[in-house]
């Protein structure tokens, strides 16, 4: 098949399958999702009333025409940063592909339709847990920056515990289809087309999480770049929830 073929039926394909990511990749909603959601974080790393592990990926394209500087992330080459929501079994449950490279976590978790959610009460007393990237909100719990307590200290080693499946769901995503890791190079598409291949990729993805198809060869690791914590005045209705926290089943 000539390249003309081959990007017309990449076109078609996944555009059925976005449309099929928006209806399937849905977070917990009901009352007994978000329990048994619960009941797996808590086993996984003994922290209790989460649902879903949040965290920021980029993939690699090439130099878009317009807007070129905007996809330019803090690793200095062009990139979407995509959103997502991992469960313990390593399936992706939210995301948002919207947004360059140059966009920080935190601003794509504030303009997102996700956060809204939480704040209308959609998933009851349920968090997400992400890193220091993140806010501190009442429904996003984030690490102590500077613990000084026992309790500060065991609370966050049971973060890092819980938090780092968002990380190995990206990691098997991105040895799934390589061409989202930058061992495969860059997506030689513009960003609305790579949006469109990274949704695809991620409900297939699901799909072999689901089927227990094995990716094949070794877990890909990105680098970890220092997350610069997020600094915020209105954080004290998340202050009280994280305090709570640690001293209900921490301390």
């Amino acid at each position: 098949m000539d390249q003309s073929s081959v990007s017309r039926a990449i076109d078609k394909v996944t555009q059925v399958l976005c449309v099929k990511a928006s209806q399937e990749i849905k977070m917990p909603t009901t009352a007994i999702d978000i329990n048994r959601a619960m009941q797996d974080f808590r086993r996984t790393g003994n922290f209790p009333r989460v649902i879903g592990a949040i965290d920021g990926t980029h993939i690699r394209i090439k130099a878009p025409e317009e807007n070129e500087e905007i996809y330019v992330n803090r690793k200095q080459f062009h990139s979407l940063n995509i959103q997502a929501v991992g469960d313990t079994n390593n399936k992706i449950i939210s995301y948002d592909t919207s947004y360059p490279g140059s966009t920080h976590d935190s601003f794509i978790w504030r303009h997102c339709a996700l956060k809204q959610r939480f704040l209308a009460g959609h998933f009851g007393d349920a968090l997400l847990i992400g890193d220091s990237g993140y806010p501190l909100e009442p429904f996003l719990m984030t690490p102590v920056v500077h613990p000084t307590t026992p309790g500060e200290e065991r609370y966050n080693q049971s973060h890092r515990r819980t938090r780092c499946i968002v990380e190995r769901t990206f990691g098997i995503l991105k040895s799934r289809f390589r061409c989202l890791h930058e061992s495969g190079g860059s997506l030689q598409y513009d960003p609305e087309k790579t949006m469109k291949i990274a949704t695809s990729c991620m409900l297939l993805h699901n799909y072999c999480v689901d089927r227990r198809i094995p990716y094949v060869g070794d877990l890909v690791q990105e680098e970890e770049v220092p997350v610069q914590p997020v600094r915020d005045n209105r954080q004290v209705p998340g202050q009280f929830v994280r305090q709570e926290i640690i001293r209900n089943f921490f301390s």
